[in-house]
C-alpha cells in the first residue's frame, strides 16, 4: 500500500510529497527568490528609461522589481556546467575584438555610396541548453551588422539576418561565427562532457 501510495505523489508522513519520477521530496509548489542581480538589472533599467536618477525612482525600481517577480515567477534554471576563468576571459576578449572589427565596418558602409545587402540565414546549434541557446543569441546580437530574428528552442536554431554578405561564402563564415561563439559559451560555462564534444 505505501509503494503504491508514494508511486501517486501522496504526502509521505511527514507531509512532503514524493515525486513519482524520483526527485527529492518538496513541500508544495516552490517560488523561486527574487535574484539581487536581476533586482539589480531591473531597477538600473527602470532608471534609465527616466533618463535621471532620483531617490524616487531608484525606490520604484526596486519595488517594480519585486513585484516582477511576484506576478511573473520564473522557474529555476537547471545548468549542470562551470564557470571556466579562462573560457569566460577568452569569450569577453573576443567580444571585444567583435564589436570593434564589426563597429568599423558598419560605420564604413553607413560612408560608403552603395546601399549594402542583407540575408538571412539559419543556423542549427549543437547544444540542446537553454542557457547556451540564450547566451549565443546575446552574443551573436550584440555584435553590430548580425541581429536575431527567430529563436526554435525545439531544435536550438537560430535565424539571423547578415548585413551586407559578399558571396555565398560570407554566409557560410557568418553561420560559422555563430557555431564558434556557441563554443565560446561552452568552453566557458559548459560541462566536460559539452567541452569533450567540440
Amino acid at each position: 500500500m505505501s509503494a503504491a501510495t508514494g508511486a501517486t505523489g501522496a504526502p509521505d508522513a511527514d507531509g512532503a510529497t514524493s515525486d513519482p519520477l524520483g526527485r527529492a521530496g518538496t513541500r508544495g509548489p516552490s517560488r523561486r527568490r527574487p535574484s539581487l542581480a536581476a533586482v539589480v538589472v531591473l531597477t538600473l533599467t527602470w532608471v534609465l528609461l527616466w533618463d535621471r536618477v532620483s531617490l524616487f525612482l531608484v525606490v520604484t525600481g526596486v519595488l517594480l522589481s519585486l513585484l516582477v517577480f511576484v506576478v511573473f515567477p520564473l522557474p529555476r534554471i537547471e545548468r549542470d556546467g562551470r564557470v571556466r576563468p579562462l573560457g569566460l576571459l577568452r569569450l569577453a576578449g573576443r567580444l571585444v575584438t567583435d564589436l570593434v572589427r564589426s563597429s568599423v565596418r558598419v560605420v564604413g558602409l553607413a560612408f560608403s555610396r552603395r546601399t549594402p545587402r542583407g540575408a538571412i540565414i539559419r543556423v542549427r546549434l549543437r547544444s540542446r541548453s537553454d542557457v547556451v541557446l540564450t547566451m549565443t543569441a546575446e552574443l551573436v546580437s550584440l555584435v553590430p551588422g548580425s541581429i536575431v530574428l527567430e529563436v526554435r528552442r525545439a531544435d536550438s536554431t537560430l535565424y539571423l539576418h547578415v548585413l551586407d554578405p559578399a558571396d555565398a561564402a560570407a554566409l557560410e563564415q557568418a553561420a560559422q561565427d555563430v557555431l564558434d561563439a556557441e563554443a565560446r559559451v561552452l568552453r566557458a560555462f559548459g560541462t566536460d562532457e559539452e567541452v569533450r564534444g567540440l
